[in-house]
């Protein structure tokens, strides 16, 4: 649980513990009005200081729901998978190719040609070719 010192965007309360750290405060509801924006009547509710007054009201759930909005009511189009698994949803492209330095310099190891790095290097007299690289590293 976060503690802080949060405003009630609707009744303006105050809200000392949350059970995540919220961005703003824009949007936050204290216990009573997130039970009443639940309550289908709008009214009163069987939240009671924050607590449930009675549990057998609130269904048969084995974990404490008091602050986990419902997102059953989210406009999904299909339970069915996306053909593409999800990918142009999230924009995902190919790795972009790194740039590379081109460059003339010998391995200081074996003295071979490097004409090729992924990185522009500092100091070249401790380059190593990839296999000198590779037999260095296991």
């Amino acid at each position: 649980m976060f503690q802080g010192n949060w405003k009630c965007s609707k009744c303006g309360g105050a809200i000392t513990e949350l059970p995540f750290q919220p961005r703003s405060e824009a949007g936050l509801t204290c216990r009573t009005c997130y039970a009443k924006s639940k309550d289908p009547a709008g009214g009163g509710s069987s939240y009671q200081n924050g607590a449930p007054a009675d549990t057998s009201t609130l269904g048969a759930s084995t974990h404490d729901d008091r602050d986990v909005p419902d997102f059953a009511d989210f406009d999904a189009p299909s339970s069915e998978p996306m053909s593409d698994n999800g990918l142009d949803a999230i924009g995902a492209t190919a790795p972009a190719e790194k740039p590379r330095t081109t460059g003339n310099w010998q391995c200081a190891t074996c003295g071979a040609a490097i004409t090729s790095l992924p990185f522009t290097p500092r100091d070249v007299t401790s380059l190593k070719c990839i296999d000198c690289f590779k037999r260095s590293k296991a």
